[in-house]
């Protein structure tokens, strides 16, 4: 275990003495600070004809240079690259399909999705589904649900 650090028990070294300053130096401090700030009259070297703008033109027209560079470089770069268009709707499609595709691709179809198409859609699963109906009370007992609506 460390012993507790007591400041007192370390000696002080001693100090250099500091010089002092020369004769005068705090009274001409304020007039060689002030020699060295910017004067109020002095203006900026601003090149040629811009010197004749006042700040705020010459900001303003900086902004309307660099807004029209960007401007000139949006519409001079050509037009956008245009998508392919689908040449087949997907109403075209068999719906067959599209549930084998559901059902295969790894898509994340739930329940509930199916639902909403089969009210849509009632005879929907006529064309792929072909189970009796013990079978598909068997299937649907074998579910769990906790929601007493779907039961």
């Amino acid at each position: 275990m460390k012993p507790t650090f007591k400041l007192d028990a370390h000696p002080r070294r001693p100090r250099p003495l500091l010089s002092e300053p020369p004769a005068g130096y705090f009274d001409k401090l304020p007039t060689q600070i002030m020699a060295r700030l910017p004067r109020a009259d002095a203006r900026p070297a601003v090149p040629g004809w811009l010197a004749w703008l006042t700040p705020a033109l010459r900001t303003g027209l900086a902004s309307v240079a660099v807004l029209g560079g960007f401007a000139a470089s949006f519409f001079l770069s050509g037009p956008a690259p245009e998508a392919p268009v689908a040449v087949a709707s997907l109403d075209a499609v068999p719906r067959t399909e599209l549930v084998g595709y559901l059902l295969t691709s790894g898509a994340r179809v739930e329940n509930s999705d199916l639902a909403v198409l089969t009210a849509a859609h009632p005879n929907i699963t006529k064309g792929f589904l072909h189970a009796s109906e013990e079978e598909l009370v068997q299937a649907l007992d074998d579910q769990p649900s906790e929601d007493p609506t779907y039961l």
